[in-house]
């Protein structure tokens, strides 16, 4: 009898690379297959990303998201450093003379990283484009 093994305890061998499986379980690829363990082929890392993000796990690719929740969005600022990056923000944004901006903070139903008034609001607090990517990443974790 065949047992179909769900994706979330798999492991992928990607590409022609035997040296290592990528381990749905662990969200990281493993060089040791557990015994009997039986293992996919797939094309590439992005497939493999694609295929698990259908089931909501975490694939070798980090992709950052189009957009999170304002809650997820202030939660990561706090966690960046304990709070200070979003009392910053929240500083900047009640300070920002273009009404919109604040509107838009206070009422937006997702924030969208392309959004001009988040480029903006980036600028003015000082983060780079790779850091407003990581904090979208870890919103999205949450």
């Amino acid at each position: 009898m065949t047992v179909f093994q769900m994706p979330e305890n798999w492991f992928w061998m990607v590409g022609e690379d035997e040296s290592r499986f990528w381990s749905s379980a662990a969200g990281a690829y493993v060089t040791d297959l557990p015994e009997a363990a039986g293992f996919t082929h797939i094309l590439n890392e992005d497939e493999l990303t694609d295929v698990l993000a259908a089931y909501g796990l975490l694939g070798p690719v980090v992709r950052v998201p189009d957009r999170v929740s304002p809650a997820q969005a202030e939660i990561a600022l706090f966690n960046f450093d304990n709070g200070g990056l979003l009392a910053n923000v929240n500083a900047v944004i009640e300070a920002f003379p273009y009404e919109p901006v604040r509107i838009w903070w206070r009422k937006a139903t997702y924030i969208s990283r392309g959004h001009a008034y988040l480029q903006a609001l980036a600028i003015e607090v000082g983060l780079t484009d790779e850091q407003v990517d990581d904090l979208f990443v870890a919103a999205a974790k949450l």
